[in-house]
This record gives structure tokens, C-alpha cells and sequence, in this order.
């Protein structure tokens, strides 16, 4: 059957534009060709859900397989359920039929259901009359015919066919009339299919709902939001540095909406993200009526369609965001609605499920860490509530917008340099450990400056040891002591609660915090920080515990004779590092996976790529590749070089390259602007006729994976060299 020459259908980007979601959209695709069963993606608001289920559609359109997409959207404009349930079976109609026929065309043209029934193809024809005559026939109201219309796709697939359902926006059928009744219809009747089936919507609305196998899809990681803002610079046009990119990414809490909306406005001012001025002065735009205000004023609006109770919501946001830790509690929201319990219930629990407030048994909570809504309601209290005049508002909002800029980042670094205490704690897991590692002092006077394998033999080999507590349940001290925020980011402490011993189940908690030194911590420091942990275990109420400081460098003999005093423990980061290691505990799981990147440019020509060959054996060197692979791996990236150079007609006459180390591989990708490989028309009488795919031939023979793709004016070629595999292949 003929493909559709098409990029896309549904989705509103090019494949080559989706960035980030790589993963998430493959493991749909396996699903669809491979699965079957239900997956409920449980998604924050924002984050390109709707086009992840796009892309994963026209991917399946495009290539004209076996499965058949099926992409569907609740909308509140059904306004009932029986409304809905018809515009699915008419849509599962409507698209199979374009699927079939191969022929996108028939989804844009909204045909008729007669029409419909005629493009059928012949094989298809018997249960689409059916299902067509079934739509149209009277008595459609009745309970059952909610249920007929959502197992159009069953009947498919009992004639032989196999629909892939890719169902958006599943909590808005909650809330259509009659929407209990149509979300039950749903699960009862995709709870029980054989047919690959995804469903995606807000978490909070859907969460242990339905039965089906649940995936969390959140907003970007903070790598992934500065690739992403480095390809809408690139995109765009509009300039940002590394410095900006990584403001955009923190400020706008990596929210894929956010960022986009940031670089659209930038684009339409004429504005370059250069600067942390620049940045902020688009942003403190957006905010103040631009697309994110905009955005979050829809969404208040929509929740709380009574414009009294808007203004009595906005002020209690507010609230919130100048109480101590973001929590007021649930009866003072209840004492300033004034609305009956059924109605008030109903209003908190759609900000809940929209990710405005957290809403627990006793109380309402504000993410301080939601900078973008923090900053919009600020800004509407100060308009609306407090009547200050725009100019003053905007222009204040800005000054201290740009002051803030520096001090996000610099927070951010901190917190992403903090150990993973949680991981280290639950790696305790009742171990006989070395004393040393928790004794600064004897550390210090023993083992400093003493290389780690030997180090770490002797701690092995030591007598003095101590037995560690089964963890069993760690969290951040501030879950404990909300105070402990003000002194220090919540990353950098936690507590640990469990047992000291198994036998006995004696309970102890380990309270832990990370602190500050540029040199080795000094008295009043200790005392400082030892009062603290001791006010978090007394306000917790633990019968028996445990302190335990870590400074960077350890500390000097007076803070030790605190933390003697004190009973307190002492590591510096270095027997940190030790103890993690002799644990084999995962102190960062976002570190844990991530690679070692190293990034070059080089000019084309004059054989330079011999100088990216000797940066890659150094790296490869450096991570213990065998020679053998190394050899090949330098051939490789040559090889792509001169392909780089000869083919392209690179307007800046550069190669860039990466080498992405992680634990199991090295990835190397060379990017080059100019003609793409994949656009490039063959020349038989060119004089390297004869040679021309001879090069990716042999880069393929001596990689374990390659990929070519097409940027937005050049080729990329990504090579992937595997350690194990290298290994088993001998070394020198």
C-alpha cells in the first residue's frame, strides 16, 4: 500500500522538532506494536502531553502498518457524556478508514458517516456498516449505548484489525454530564480489552483510578529543559548564552509550556535571552499579561467561574504564598469562602487536581517552589488587591526579578551539588562499618592523604567499627520540621528512622545535614547546626537519636570537641565518598544515570579531525576502553569528519562534536550545518563516486550503533561504542 507523503497529521511539530521526549515516544510505539492492555499516563500540566500522543500517532500513520492509531481528545464542549461516546465512535470510523486508505486527507475533509461507510475498504466494509448504522440509529441515550460507541474499537479488532487507542485528556470526561458514568464506561470497557491502549491525564485526577499499568510523565529534568531552550534559540533565532539557558530552565521549573511561551514572546518583542536582564525582562512581560498570565488566568477562571469566589481565591493564594512553609490550614480557606461544605470541597479539590495548591487532610499548601505561580499571584494581589498602580508594580517586579536571577541559580547549583543523604541512609541497611568514616579526627589523623584503594582496604581491614540502623523510611527534614527550610535548602538534610538492631527492633532516628565550609568547619558553626538537628529531634518527638554533620573539608579540633560533647558524628566529603562506595549505595539517582559529556569545535580541513581523534582516545583512555575499541573508535569519528567536511558546504566551516561517558558506553555525536547527507543528490561522475557511502560503511562496521538524522540545516550522525561489548572483544 502506498505511504502518505506527509511529515504529520495530528501532531503540530515535525519529528525533527519534538525535543526531549525521545524515550516516552518509543516506548508508545512498542507498546502499540508489541503490548497490548492499558497504560495510563499520569501527566503535569504543561509538559506536550497532547503532542507525545500525536507524534506517536503520525508515526504509526505514516508508516502503514498493522496497528491501526486511534487519537482521541475529551473536550469539555461535549458537554455530555453521550456526546462524547458519539464523537468517538465517529472519529475511530473517521480515522480508520483514513488509515486504511492511506490517506490523511479524509480526516481534514470530515466526511459524512455515509461517506465514511463508502471509503471503507472491502475488508473493513461489513463491521463499518455495522458500526456506521449503529450511530445513527434512534434510542442512543439509553445507559447502554455510552458503551456500545466505546467498544467500536473491540469489534474492530474481533473483525481482524488492530487499533492502537490513544485517548487524551481522560479527566475531562469525569466532568462532563454524566461523566461518572462515561469514565466508568471507559475503564470497564479498556480495562478488560486485549488491544494496546494508552490514556493520559492530570494526575492528581487519575491517580489509582483505573487498574491499568500507570507511567508518570513530568516536566523536563533540568538537562533536558536547557536542551530544549537551546533548540528554540536555535529555532528562533533569538540568542541565549549557557548562563541564560540555565536561568530559563530553573525559573520556569523545566516546564516545556513555560519555556516555549518565554522564547515566542522574545521572538515577537525582538528580543535576544542573552542576559539575565533580558531574560527577565520577557519574563516579568509574560507574567504581567503575556502568555503564561494569560494562561493562568484562563485556568482560574475556568476553576472558579463565580467571580466573588475568585477574588476571595486569589487573596487566600496569596495568603499562602506569606505564611510560614506555603500552609495555611484547610478550616481558615473554609472560615473565608463561605461556601457550604459540598461546594467547597468541589472548588479545592479542582485547584488540587490543577496543581495550584496541595490539599491535604488539615491543611492547603503552596509549592514555593513553583516560581512561575508564586510570581503571578504575587503580581495579581498587588493589581487587583492591593490597587498599586501598574508601572510601579511591573516596574518593581522587574528590579527584583533581575536581583532574584542570580541568587536562583546559585541556590540551584547548591542544591545539585547536596549528597543524596536519603540513599545514603537507606543503604545503611544494619552494616558493620568502620568508625573512622564517621570520626573526622581519627580520620584525619589516619587515612587523609592516603589514595582511595588503599584507603579503602584499610577500612575494610579495621577492627573499630560500628553497626549501622536499619533505615526503613527516610524524607527530607523539613517533612519533620518545616523551620529547618529557612536555614538551609531541604535537600541538604534528612532524617532517617529506623532500628538499631533487628533482634531488639530498638527504634532510632539518624538526623543528617550538609553544611556549608570553605575550609574546615569551625566551632560556632557546629554549635549552630548541632542545636538545630537537636531541635528537629526534640520537635519530632524521637525517643533516641542520632546527629551527624558533613562539612566539605571536615572539621578543626575545637568543632570536634563540640561534637564529642554533643555525642554528634563528624565526616568530612571525602569519607562520605567512602562510605558510599564501601555501601554500593545510590546517593543521586539523577547523577547515577547521567553521563560524562565533553564537548569540542574544530575548524574543517587541515586535518584537524586528527585533533578530535586524540581528544577521544584521551576520554576513552580515561574510562577505561580497551585499545582496541579505542582504535576503532578514533577511526570512526575521522571517518565522520571527512564526511563532515567533503559533503556538507558548511556555511561556518565547523564540526562540533560531543563524547557522552556513561558507565556502560560512549556516545559521540558530530554535527556539522550545511547540505544534509540524507538531501545531498549523488553525482556519478563526481571523482568520489566510486568512495561515496564507503565511509558511513565502514564508521557502522566499527560502531556498535549509528544514527544519522537531519537537523535543521545540517546532519547529525550519533555513534555508539558499548564498554561490555568492547571488553568481550579483547584488549590489547
Amino acid at each position: 500500500m502506498r505511504r502518505p507523503l506527509v511529515k504529520r497529521i495530528f501532531a503540530r511539530t515535525d519529528q525533527t522538532d519534538f525535543v526531549g521526549r525521545a524515550s516516552h515516544v518509543d516506548r508508545l510505539l512498542k507498546h502499540a506494536r508489541d503490548g497490548s492492555g492499558g497504560l495510563l499516563l499520569l501527566v503535569a500540566p504543561r509538559i506536550g502531553t497532547s503532542e507525545l500522543l500525536r507524534h506517536a500517532y503520525d508515526r504509526l500513520f505514516i508508516e502503514q502498518g498493522e496497528t491501526i492509531p486511534f487519537y482521541f481528545e475529551f473536550r469539555k464542549s461535549d458537554r455530555t457524556a453521550h456526546n462524547a461516546a458519539r464523537r468517538f465512535l465517529r472519529e475511530f470510523l473517521q480515522q480508520t478508514v483514513a488509515f486504511r486508505r492511506a490517506d490523511p486527507k479524509i480526516i481534514e475533509s470530515a466526511p459524512d458517516l455515509n461517506e465514511i461507510a463508502d471509503l471503507a475498504v472491502p475488508e473493513d466494509g461489513y463491521w463499518v456498516d455495522r458500526l456506521v448504522e449503529m450511530s445513527v440509529q434512534e434510542g442512543l441515550d439509553d445507559p447502554s449505548s455510552i458503551r456500545n460507541c466505546l467498544g467500536a474499537p473491540l469489534r474492530a479488532a474481533a473483525n481482524g484489525a488492530r487499533p492502537f487507542l490513544l485517548v487524551d485528556n481522560l479527566h475531562v470526561a469525569k466532568e462532563l454530564g454524566g461523566g461518572e458514568a462515561l469514565f466508568d464506561a471507559v475503564s470497564g470497557t479498556f480495562e478488560r480489552a486485549s488491544l494496546p491502549i494508552v490514556l493520559a491525564g492530570r494526575r492528581r485526577a487519575l491517580f489509582a483510578s483505573t487498574e491499568f499499568d500507570t507511567i508518570p510523565f513530568d516536566t523536563f529534568s533540568f538537562e533536558e529543559a536547557g536542551a530544549f531552550a537551546k533548540y528554540l534559540s536555535r529555532k528562533s533565532g533569538v540568542k541565549m548564552n549557557e548562563q541564560t539557558r540555565d536561568l530559563v530552565a530553573v525559573q520556569l521549573v523545566s516546564n516545556a509550556g513555560f519555556i516555549s511561551s518565554i522564547f515566542a514572546a522574545a521572538l515577537a518583542a525582538g528580543h535576544d535571552l542573552n542576559s539575565f536582564e533580558h531574560v527577565e525582562q520577557v519574563y516579568t512581560d509574560e507574567i504581567f499579561g503575556g502568555r503564561i498570565g494569560c494562561y493562568f488566568d484562563d485556568l482560574i477562571d475556568e476553576l472558579v467561574p463565580n467571580a466573588a469566589h475568585r477574588s476571595k481565591v486569589m487573596w487566600l493564594l496569596a495568603e499562602n504564598i506569606a505564611a510560614r512553609s506555603s500552609s495555611v490550614p484547610v478550616n481558615y480557606w473554609r472560615r473565608h469562602l463561605h461556601l457550604p461544605d459540598p461546594e467547597f470541597e468541589v472548588l479545592l479539590d479542582s485547584l488540587h487536581q490543577a496543581e495550584i495548591l496541595n490539599v491535604s487532610s488539615d491543611s492547603v499548601v503552596l509549592d514555593p517552589e513553583n516560581i512561575v505561580l508564586c510570581d503571578w499571584i504575587a503580581g495579581r494581589k498587588r493589581l487587583e488587591m492591593d490597587r498599586e498602580q501598574r508601572a510601579t508594580v511591573v516596574g518593581d517586579t522587574l528590579a527584583k526579578n533581575i536581583k532574584r536571577a542570580p541568587q536562583l541559580l546559585a541556590r540551584f547549583y547548591r542544591q545539585t551539588s547536596s549528597i543524596g543523604l536519603r540513599g545514603l541512609l537507606t543503604a545503611f541497611d544494619g552494616r558493620r562499618i568502620s568508625g573512622a568514616l564517621f570520626d573526622y579526627s581519627r580520620f584525619k589523623e589516619e587515612l587523609k592523604g592516603v589514595d582511595d584503594e588503599r584507603v579503602l582496604k584499610l577500612l575494610k581491614e579495621d577492627n573499630t567499627v560500628i553497626e549501622l540502623p536499619h533505615i526503613v523510611y527516610t524524607a527530607k527534614t523539613s517533612a519533620f520540621y518545616p523551620k529547618l527550610n529557612e536555614k538551609c535548602e531541604p535537600e541538604r538534610s534528612a532524617v532517617g528512622l529506623g532500628f538499631r538492631d533487628n533482634a531488639n527492633r530498638d527504634e532510632v532516628a539518624w538526623v543528617v545535614v550538609q553544611i556549608d565550609s570553605k575550609l574546615e568547619a569551625k566551632r560556632d558553626v557546629t554549635e549552630f547546626w548541632c542545636d538545630r538537628l537537636e531541635m528537629v529531634a526534640v520537635a519530632s518527638g524521637f525517643a533516641a537519636y542520632q546527629l551527624w554533620l558533613i562539612a566539605p573539608e571536615g572539621f578543626d579540633p575545637e568543632a570536634i570537641g563540640v561534637l564529642n560533647d554533643r555525642g554528634a558524628l563528624g565526616s568530612s566529603r571525602k569519607q562520605v565518598d567512602l562510605l558510599a562506595s564501601l555501601l554500593n549505595a545510590d546517593m543521586s539517582p539523577e547523577k547515577a544515570d547521567s553521563a560524562d559529556d565533553y564537548e569540542i569545535v574544530v575548524p574543517m580541513g587541515e586535518d584537524t579531525e586528527m585533533i578530535a581523534a586524540h581528544t577521544v582516545e584521551e576520554i576513552a583512555k580515561r574510562h577505561n576502553f580497551p585499545t582496541r575499541s579505542i582504535n576503532q573508535i578514533k577511526t570512526a569519528l575521522v571517518e565522520a569528519c571527512i564526511n563532515a567536511t567533503e559533503h556538507s558546504l558548511s556555511p561556518d566551516r565547523r564540526i562540533h562534536q560531543k563524547f557522552s561517558v556513561a558507565a556502560d558506553k560512549i556516545t559521540i555525536t558530530v554535527t556539522n550545518r550545511g547540505v544534509r547527507l540524507t538531501d545531498k543528490q549523488p553525482n556519478p561522475n563526481a571523482p568520489d563516486a566510486a568512495r561515496r557511502g564507503w565511509g558511513l560503511k565502514l564508521i557502522k562496521g566499527l560502531m556498535d550503533e549509528v544514527n544519522i538524522n537531519k537537523t535543521d540545516d545540517g546532519t547529525q550522525i550519533t555513534m555508539v561504542k558499548y564498554l561490555q561489548k568492547a571488553a568481550a572483544a579483547g584488549t590489547t
